[in-house]
């Protein structure tokens, strides 16, 4: 059965994975664009906060909110991954459970108290170029099988953040694995 990646799918970095940046990472598809695969690291906290990149921005900057590493493509830009009931300008809906917002008026709004109900802010993002993700996927040259990433569809918003961010990788390896025998019965 062939992996469907759509926005929302989570992909569980292999134990051997060979770029070390992602050793136990977790990441969610976001969206494509000009066919390139794009996600975001959710489960790499850093020890920014939010406070410090805005601290000469003109922004409110008692914001103190965890930044997290989102993948190594574009640094300087800051994403909120959100659950899907809040919506700004530029908010771009995933799916049915999320969002994901890259604008700079998020930054008044949770400094007016205006929050999503569950939410992760970071720094950069994971890219894939036409057709590389489900090449890696399938284990094809030049990738190896056995460094291949597991999927897991989407959970709710609700069990990625009642779960602690230190244990996501192997909560959603096991949820990968529970997935892939449901759909085999």
């Amino acid at each position: 059965m062939a992996t469907i990646i759509s926005p929302g799918t989570l992909l569980i970095a292999p134990p051997g994975i060979p770029d070390k940046r992602f050793k136990n990472s977790v990441m969610m598809m976001s969206h494509t664009h000009h066919g390139n695969s794009i996600a975001l690291c959710i489960n790499k906290p850093t020890e920014y906060n939010l406070r410090d990149i805005l601290i000469d921005s003109g922004i409110p900057s008692e914001l103190d909110f965890p930044l997290y590493w989102g993948g190594p493509i574009n640094s300087t830009t800051i994403w909120m991954l959100h659950s899907s009931e809040w919506a700004v300008e530029h908010t771009m809906p995933i799916s049915k459970h999320w969002g994901v917002t890259s604008n700079i008026s998020m930054f008044y709004h949770l400094a007016d108290g205006d929050y999503p109900k569950e939410f992760r802010i970071m720094f950069g993002h994971c890219s894939w170029a036409p057709g590389q993700l489900k090449a890696e996927l399938r284990g094809l040259p030049p990738w190896n099988p056995n460094h291949s990433w597991l999927t897991a569809n989407e959970p709710e918003p609700e069990w990625l953040f009642e779960n602690p961010v230190e244990d996501l990788w192997e909560l959603t390896a096991e949820l990968s694995s529970h997935q892939a025998v449901a759909s085999w019965l």
